[in-house]
């Protein structure tokens, strides 16, 4: 009888210790895969590339015992660490700041219904008259920070507020509003501005804001132009210019929804 106890508790043991490995691996490779994902829709997936050929030179440099490259890489990994820290700030502030704020729990029923025509319907009327609007919607980064720079409003999305936030010399035109779970939590938000070469000459302040906070989060930002008359989309650090009315609700349905969120390549007809 004890030694069948004894041979249980070695069967129990051996077996944890292979569901732990197993349990081990799967993790490892979640976060691998979830940083990849996420760095693939960035510039730094070169980065990324280019950090595999390294390992793999390194790997080889040790087996075929390569002394004077193998010294080389060693060298090279500190100063490589501090420039990716310098080079990619955006990229590991947004990768940092989506796993800590990203709510795995939600529950995408309990969500109320998001007023997605007053929404399209406002920026139509808006890029007609050209008046100069710049709408943030938050998706998986919070924007708490970014809405808190601003007038905290705590209204209902419709077209005829919207309109008279952006109307020329009131008081909270000069800025971004902010959406959140639905709502409109702020206006008038300063925003980063960016430097990206994909901003041209022309595009003033708004355009580099819009693009700033695209960089920074994942949020999806909507650009009326009052040069142009143009409606702009922004999301994931690149540009969507002169949407087409027709396509505008399409679009914003595409990067609202968590499974299309992320892609890069929206075809505009």
């Amino acid at each position: 009888m004890e030694g069948f106890f004894e041979h249980s508790a070695q069967y129990f043991s051996s077996l944890w210790e292979y569901a732990r490995n197993v349990i081990d691996i799967l993790i490892v490779g979640f976060i691998f895969y979830w940083v990849y994902s996420f760095l693939s829709h960035t510039r730094a997936i070169q980065l990324v590339k280019g950090i595999i050929v390294i390992f793999v030179v390194a790997v080889l440099s040790k087996m075929l015992r390569f002394e004077t490259l193998d010294w080389l890489i060693q060298n090279l990994t500190t100063s490589l660490v501090i420039t990716v820290v310098i080079l990619f700030q955006p990229e590991l502030r947004r990768l940092i700041t989506q796993f800590g704020q990203k709510n795995w729990l939600s529950n995408e029923a309990q969500k109320e219904i998001f007023p997605l025509d007053e929404l399209v319907n406002a920026l139509i009327s808006m890029a007609s008259d050209k008046v100069g609007s710049l709408i943030v919607i938050e998706r998986n980064t919070g924007l708490k920070s970014y809405a808190e720079s601003g007038v905290t409003v705590n209204a209902d999305i419709s077209e005829e507020f919207i309109r008279t936030v952006f109307f020329p010399l009131t008081p909270l035109h000069d800025g971004a509003i902010v959406i959140q779970e639905g709502r409109i939590s702020a206006a008038a938000c300063y925003l980063p501005l960016s430097d990206s070469k994909q901003l041209k000459k022309q595009h003033g302040a708004r355009h580099r804001a819009a693009l700033g906070i695209a960089e920074e989060t994942d949020a999806l930002v909507l650009l009326t132009s009052e040069e142009t008359g143009t409606i702009n989309i922004m999301v994931n650090g690149k540009i969507y210019p002169r949407i087409k009315q027709v396509d505008l609700k399409n679009m914003i349905l595409f990067f609202m929804n968590p499974k299309t969120a992320y892609e890069e390549n929206y075809k505009i007809s």
